[in-house]
């Protein structure tokens, strides 16, 4: 078993209920052709898209804890939220199969693609129990958590899991994830950036990152590029999520920094129309890294990620010499769970108008 950056900083953190999930610690890579194209000095990549081979991504580093605090308490099934294709839906739904325990989820809908349908046919290989709102006019924050606690209530002993795994128990991922970092930097497998760039959603990896480097006694800004509505990605909700990490880690005397609102940076210039919603700038930062990165990005949260580091490094004034992207997207080949999807069987009714004269 690879012992956690966190335990190594502070042992009694081994008590924080924990499963092994990655393959971590992950690599960092550097990007100096890409680097040269878009005049950055330095241009680096932590591939967080290898977390697992399963399925990788964010999501596997907030699982580790979300999960084993799920199994340390003996439950049987967990139930969470995400739009149709959401990256933690499937995650979760994969992992908690491999742990044994049901994964239940509540979806609300984006635009359609041919990613989204691939996601769909991957989580339909795990037979969750599936919900979809007909509207996305649910997703506004207090009619979104109505309908979860509506949802909630029909089951007996459920273990909740946030969207994007963003409680207080998946950010410890990303604490840890900042440690790992540091020891990388100590290790001299790259030296210590300015700055990190990351996609912000739900902002737990955000939450994470900006605590954990505080911890860890890092020098680099963290910068959120935001990819979702204002209301549910902001200042006040990356910090709030921080510090109840904070606490929890508290708990186990571990001392934290708080986090003030001022202390997190966040974009919002990529957003563009709406979640999921493609924009010009993300689509050049998907054919750059086409061309010149060993991985790929996705319009909805990746290439928004990317065009936001693009941008900020153009248009400050000095640029940054020293850059690390944080790339969150699954690299896992989904070829395997596709073709042995069997969407009639396993999804329900309401989502088989998704399939509709696709082959």
């Amino acid at each position: 078993m690879t012992e956690l950056e966190l335990i190594r900083r502070f042992p009694q953190a081994s008590a924080i209920p924990h499963v092994e999930l990655g393959d971590l610690p992950t690599p960092v890579e550097s990007l100096d052709e890409l680097g040269a194209e878009v005049g950055i000095d330095q241009l680096w990549v932590k591939r967080d898209d290898l977390t697992s081979s399963l399925y990788g991504g964010n999501k596997v580093r907030k699982l580790e804890f979300l999960l084993g605090h799920a199994k340390a308490e003996g439950r049987r099934q967990v139930w969470t939220v995400g739009a149709i294709g959401s990256h933690h839906v499937l995650a979760t739904s994969l992992f908690a199969r491999e742990l044994d325990i049901e994964p239940r989820a509540l979806h609300f809908p984006q635009p359609l693609t041919d990613h989204v349908c691939e996601v769909l046919q991957a989580l339909s290989t795990t037979r969750p129990d599936l919900e979809l709102v007909d509207s996305k006019n649910v997703l506004p924050v207090k009619l979104a958590q109505r309908r979860v606690r509506d949802w909630l209530s029909r089951s007996k002993d459920p273990y909740y899991i946030p969207g994007g795994g963003s409680s207080p128990r998946g950010v410890l991922g990303y604490i840890n994830a900042a440690f790992e970092l540091a020891r990388q930097i100590d290790d001299g497998e790259l030296p210590e950036p300015e700055v990190i760039f990351v996609a912000a959603g739900t902002c737990g990896t955000l939450a994470g990152l900006t605590l954990g480097a505080k911890m860890a006694e890092l020098s680099c800004e963290v910068i959120g590029v935001r990819v979702v509505d204002k209301v549910l990605a902001n200042s006040l909700v990356t910090a709030n999520l921080a510090n109840r990490a904070g606490r929890l880690l508290a708990e186990f005397d571990i001392e934290v920094p708080r986090i003030r609102a001022r202390d997190v940076t966040l974009l919002d210039e990529q957003f563009g129309p709406g979640y999921g919603e493609e924009t010009p700038e993300g689509l050049a930062a998907i054919e750059l890294a086409l061309r010149y990165a060993p991985f790929e990005l996705d319009p909805t949260y990746t290439a928004k990620a990317f065009a936001g580091l693009l941008a900020h490094c153009r248009d400050s004034s000095p640029p940054p010499s020293r850059v690390l992207y944080w790339h969150t997207l699954s690299s896992a080949d989904l070829g395997e769970l596709v073709e042995g999807a069997d969407i009639e069987g396993d999804l329900p009714e309401k989502y088989q108008k998704f399939f509709d004269g696709r082959e």
